[in-house]
């Protein structure tokens, strides 16, 4: 199957929905939609597309007095498409014979069809009541380009209900972040992940992403949690995590709901981490900060062309979740050649490590913390409501620049690949700043574990745990190495963590009170992707996730399986 296939499936009475996409090297297999028996894998019946469906998810709608279930999904080039779960063909009554398409009405003329083959709606969206909440992923090119909006539809007609500018137009608050026709044809400032409802108040959280292209002020709403009003989509209250991103912190994890106690009562709350490590916690109607927020100064890089923000907030606590800094000394050993390696290439580019939020320096390397891979990355945390725990993976490597002036390019310099600073045959390296024993093994220069899972108390601010997460196939070391990782985990309420994520093809359990692995099993490849677990009708308790592999972090390894377990 396609590398992207990611996908979390839904179970809704009794039967298991999932949707695969396609695979370019296989031009006649069509992506589907697929029912099966959830405690059988038997297949129920399947649909197949005329275009290819995003790998990530599907969202449910349960259907009112008039109209029957629907599955909600997008397909390639901008399409949002609605199946009849009765009929098991797209449904008429939506959109043009089952099908919106969601690209008219955020690209101009200016911008016309050029920008429609890198335009998606990646994720699962969301469902509010009878309408359909998406964001968008318009591509990671400069201006000019279709608009990020979060919009709401109709989810028994197609029709647009309302749509949220996260690059304020003319007139609307906000719009003087951008000097004079900056925000024209703006790309970026777009929520790629996953959008969040809380029902019972009404409120669409979502997390946007980063802008494509620098701008001269403020960029809101881009790197912010914004809440909409689910039902009008007007604005409730706006925090940016990160001002200006240089660095590619694309806000990738999804708003957690969450109970924050406070002086004896209970507050609802929104939780949000992402690529930077910091944890923000708000009131989910006033968007008040739960722990303190302080904007503190940040490295400043000696290149008068940098365009960093001076500032950037910091909740108070629970502090970094994952690591950003470290010291020479810290360089790891797992093997010699490693070290060596990797102590040489320290002391050649005289590298001074910048940390959190850290700029290329003019005159030596630097190493800042983390790398554009995160800290959490996509798929994300969870949150036990019983515990008051929230759980989250991480990783803990640093991102190598070497010196010279700042490039302006969204993401900041791309490290250089380099050879060893001696030997002409020394291993390729990765992001600069690793050693490569093979083409499948890389071990980065910063210290061990490269993955954890980290546990906090969300009420409290306080980090309870942290455990190594993965392992490098095929590499012999007692050390708890962690490792690179990508999908998200689950907590149930006996008390046990189920992830994938790692690159090692292995799915494992966790205490939740002690982060001990209690369980884990290899898969045919790795599991990026997110887990979910149900009652079966046999009265036993399922544990499933889609294990693909493949993604731009994996192994080479990839299979097209849904992996099925049984709690004892």
């Amino acid at each position: 199957l396609d590398h992207r296939w990611e996908v979390t499936p839904l179970v809704i009475d009794g039967v298991m929905y999932v949707s695969t996409p396609t695979n370019p090297n296989l031009p006649d297999l069509k992506a589907t939609i697929t029912a099966i028996s959830p405690e059988t894998g038997e297949v129920l019946w399947k649909w197949e597309s005329d275009r290819n469906i995003h790998g990530r998810g599907i969202a449910w709608w349960p259907g009112d007095e008039t109209h029957g279930p629907r599955i909600i999904f997008a397909t390639d080039k901008g399409y949002l498409a609605a199946l009849d779960v009765r009929t098991h063909q797209l449904a008429t009554d939506f959109g043009q014979n089952g099908q919106v398409d969601a690209y008219v009405g955020v690209a101009s003329d200016v911008v016309g069809e050029s920008r429609r083959d890198t335009f998606t709606l990646p994720n699962p969206v969301a469902i509010y009541k009878n309408l359909i909440i998406t964001g968008a992923r318009p591509g990671e090119m400069g201006p000019p380009g279709p608009r990020g909006d979060v919009r709401a539809w109709d989810v028994r007609t197609g029709k647009l209900v309302w749509a949220f500018h996260t690059v304020p137009q003319p007139g609307e608050a906000n719009h003087e972040g951008y000097v004079g026709d900056e925000w024209k044809d703006r790309s970026g400032a777009n929520v790629w992940s996953t959008i969040t409802i809380d029902e019972e108040n009404g409120i669409v959280f979502a997390p946007v992403g980063d802008l494509n292209g620098r701008a001269q002020g403020s960029e809101l709403y881009a790197n912010s949690l914004i809440a909409l009003d689910a039902q009008t989509g007007a604005l409730k209250w706006h925090h940016q995590v990160t001002h200006k991103d240089l660095w590619d912190w694309d806000m990738p994890t999804p708003p957690i709901l969450v109970n924050f106690r406070e002086g004896g009562r209970t507050i609802p709350a929104v939780a949000l981490t992402g690529k930077q490590s910091l944890l923000f916690v708000y009131d989910r109607q006033t968007g008040r900060p739960l722990h303190d927020i302080e904007e503190r100064p940040t490295p400043r890089s000696d290149d008068p062309a940098d365009e960093a923000w001076a500032t950037q907030p910091f909740p108070v606590r629970p502090g970094p979740l994952a690591r950003v800094t470290m010291t020479r000394d810290e360089i790891p050993n797992i093997t010699p050649e490693q070290n060596a390696y990797c102590t040489a290439f320290w002391d050649e580019n005289n590298i001074q490590v910048t940390g959190l939020y850290g700029r290329p320096l003019m005159t030596r390397g630097t190493l800042s913390f983390p790398s554009t891979l995160g800290g959490p990355n996509w798929g994300g945390p969870s949150y036990s409501p019983t515990s008051d725990v929230f759980i989250v993976n991480v990783q803990n490597m640093g991102q190598f620049r070497a010196a010279g002036p700042v490039t302006p390019m969204f993401g900041g310099p791309r490290p250089p690949r380099r050879r060893g600073p001696a030997d002409p045959n020394a291993p390729i390296t990765q992001s600069g700043f690793s050693y490569r024993i093979d083409a499948d093994t890389v071990l980065p220069c910063t210290p061990t574990p490269w993955g954890e899972l980290v546990a906090v108390d969300i009420s409290k601010g306080e980090i309870l745990w942290r455990a190594p997460l993965g392992t490098i196939p095929g590499l012999k070391t007692d050390v708890a190495t962690g490792s690179r990782n990508l999908g998200g985990n689950i907590q149930t309420a006996g008390g046990l963590v189920f992830i994938g994520a790692t690159n090692d093809q292995t799915f494992r359990a966790f205490d939740a009170r002690t982060g001990e692995i209690k369980w884990s099993v290899e898969l045919d490849a790795s599991a990026h992707s997110t887990p979910i677990t149900y009652l079966g009708k046999d009265g036993k308790q399922y544990v499933v996730v889609t294990g693909a592999g493949g993604t731009a972090v994996a192994a080479r390894r990839m299979s097209d399986t849904l992996n099925a377990f049984v709690l004892p």
